[in-house]
């Protein structure tokens, strides 16, 4: 889907650019308007695959199905094996521990 997207922006960017030189050399006319809107269409067809790519790229660090340290399998959801997990608890309570008594 991204790779679709990519492809169209900049067929439309490339088609855009294309038709404006045909017009004012062949056709002796004035495109602006046809020509803006394919430009602009391609525009936002890249900033859309962008945004796909990087969604895709965050969802997959996000579901990557790893523990964080150590990098073995968890179960689905989690983020930490089950050491880890409470390692990761003991330290979030300290924090919160430190920082509920001023420092």
């Amino acid at each position: 889907m991204v790779t679709l997207f990519r492809t169209l922006g900049i067929l439309c960017i490339v088609g855009g650019l294309l038709w404006m030189v045909i017009a004012e050399l062949v056709l002796h006319e004035g495109r602006g308007g046809q020509v803006r809107l394919m430009i602009l269409s391609g525009a936002v067809l890249l900033a859309v695959s962008l945004v796909l790519s990087i969604m895709g790229r965050v969802s997959a660090k996000v579901a990557s199905g790893r523990c964080r340290r150590c990098d073995r399998p968890v179960q689905p959801g989690h983020v930490y094996c089950s050491d880890h997990f409470k390692d990761a608890v003991n330290e979030y309570r300290d924090h919160h521990r430190q920082k509920g008594n001023g420092g």
